[in-house]
C-alpha cells in the first residue's frame, strides 16, 4: 500500500513539473514593428459584368481598416474593425508597436488594454538587401 502510495506521489509531482514547464513555453513573444500606413478600408467593387444587387450588402455600422505593418523584413497588412469611426492611437503612421503573429492573425499590444486581434489580409517580404542584413 506505501508503495502505490509513494508511486502516485511521485507521478503527480512529475505532473506539475511538466505542466509548470509547458506553460512557460507558451510564453507570448513580442517583436517590434512600425505601423506604415492606414487607409480605410473600401468595399469591393463589382467586377464588370455582374449583377450589383448579387453583391454582399456593407454593413454601415462597421468601420474598417487597413494597417500595413513593417516587421523585419516584411510588410503585413491587416484588418482593424470597429463599430466607432475610432481607431486606436497605437496604429497610427510612423508608430512603433509590440506584436506577435500567428499565420493568419497579427495581435497588437495596446497599453492598459487587452491585445487587438487583427486577421492578416496580405504579406509581402522584401528580396535583396534585407536578406542580406540578415546574414
Amino acid at each position: 500500500m506505501k508503495k502505490i502510495v509513494m508511486a502516485f506521489a511521485i507521478l503527480a509531482s512529475t505532473l506539475v513539473v511538466v505542466s509548470a514547464s509547458a506553460k512557460e513555453s507558451k510564453i507570448r513573444q513580442y517583436v517590434e514593428g512600425t505601423v506604415v500606413r492606414i487607409d480605410k478600408h473600401e468595399g469591393r467593387e463589382n467586377a464588370s459584368g455582374q449583377n450589383p444587387s448579387d453583391a454582399p450588402l456593407a454593413d454601415p455600422e462597421t468601420y474598417t481598416y487597413d494597417v500595413a505593418v513593417q516587421v523585419n523584413c516584411g510588410t503585413y497588412v491587416a484588418r482593424y474593425q470597429s463599430w466607432y469611426d475610432y481607431v486606436p492611437s497605437v496604429l497610427a503612421a510612423n508608430q512603433k508597436i509590440r506584436l506577435r503573429m500567428s499565420r493568419r492573425v497579427m495581435y497588437v499590444m495596446v497599453p492598459n488594454q487587452k491585445e487587438l486581434e487583427l486577421p492578416i489580409v496580405s504579406k509581402r517580404v522584401e528580396r535583396g538587401a534585407c536578406e542580406i542584413a540578415k546574414r
